[in-house]
């Protein structure tokens, strides 16, 4: 558990995924509902509790398109306040304005973005998490999509849909887009749903104005409320998007001269190298374990300045090295 990361996620939006589940005529796997038994219905899931939910569900379920199916079987109204907001909006271009903003009461495992130029949006979403990126991205990507046509009333058709990984088997790749009616892009840049800026000023069928005038204020304060997050939050969430980042860099990104930022730490009773350590150990166990970087690979997108570096910081928080770390995995797996 890394007591660091207090990033959590709305429980509305994981009943969601269970609830989509179901309906997809899957079981909730044991351990996902063991996991679910002990929250607190009043509090929000932390990310790790999210990642061992996800965890259950993937290894009861081994299906490459599970992300799809479940994006396809959400459903906005399961999502509470937020979802209400983005339903009722006047068109899709202030609904979207709206998932930018409010999109953090959801869950802080990512972020939306809108890109546009002279020929396409891009709704962009970048994730800030490790485990199960994939999965949950086309989660989250295919429930915007399919959401997005109901509110309009089928009048949304995207133009494809970009995803930043390596693309499936050939046969796959026509599984996706018989699943979600569009084309699709690997290897992209960022993985966004990619529309004509027409589309913007697509009416929804559920708009209501004194709905949203109910509602916003509302989000208001919840979103006033959870952003009022202590420092060494506000810097391991820095460090989770760029691990590589310096005392220096953070502070200057927080607007902070590096000495007041390690005051501040301090007062929170914490330092910026223990913040900087977990995050960066969690990081380099995951990418050693998942064996596409290589040592070296590591280190330098941790920001170490070479291999060795790398290897001494590893040490001190494993008492072994990155290459026998990962020799000890390869054992397991036999």
């Amino acid at each position: 558990m890394d007591l660091t990361d207090t990033r959590s996620v709305n429980l509305n939006y994981t009943r969601a995924l269970f609830e989509a589940l179901t309906s997809l005529g899957l079981a909730i796997p044991e351990g996902a509902s063991n996991l679910l038994s002990q929250i607190n219905q009043e509090e929000r899931i932390p990310i790790y509790l999210q990642d061992l939910l996800w965890e259950s569900v993937i290894e009861s379920y081994h299906d490459p398109l599970l992300g799809v199916r479940l994006g396809l079987a959400m459903q906005a109204s399961q999502i509470g306040i937020v979802g209400y907001l983005l339903m009722t909006q006047k068109n899709l271009g202030e609904a979207i304005e709206q998932l930018i903003t409010y999109h953090p009461l959801l869950g802080e495992g990512g972020h939306f973005e809108m890109r546009r130029d002279a020929f396409a949006v891009n709704l962009c979403y970048h994730p800030s998490f490790l485990s199960f990126a994939k999965i949950r991205v086309e989660t989250v990507l295919t429930a915007c999509i399919a959401q997005t046509r109901i509110l309009t009333g089928g009048k949304f058709q995207p133009l494809k849909l970009l995803l930043s990984y390596p693309a499936p088997s050939l046969a796959l790749q026509q599984c996706y887009q018989e699943l979600l009616q569009l084309p699709l892009e690997f290897n992209a840049k960022v993985s966004a749903i990619q529309f004509t800026a027409k589309d913007l000023a697509l009416p929804l069928i559920a708009a209501d104005e004194e709905v949203v005038a109910c509602l916003k204020p509302k989000a208001d304060v919840l979103l006033q409320t959870f952003a009022a997050k202590t420092l060494h939050r506000k810097v391991t969430l820095l460090l989770q998007q760029a691990p590589g980042l310096t005392r220096e860099k953070v502070a200057k990104h927080l607007c902070l001269s590096p000495r007041h930022l390690g005051r501040k730490l301090q007062e929170e009773q914490i330092s910026f190298r223990a913040l900087q350590d977990e995050v960066r150990s969690h990081y380099a166990k995951q990418w050693l374990k998942e064996g596409e970087k290589t040592i070296v690979e590591i280190a330098s997108t941790l920001g170490y300045s070479d291999e060795s570096a790398f290897g001494k910081a590893f040490r001190r928080w494993e008492s072994i090295s990155p290459g026998s770390y990962r020799q000890s995995l390869k054992h397991k797996t036999i």
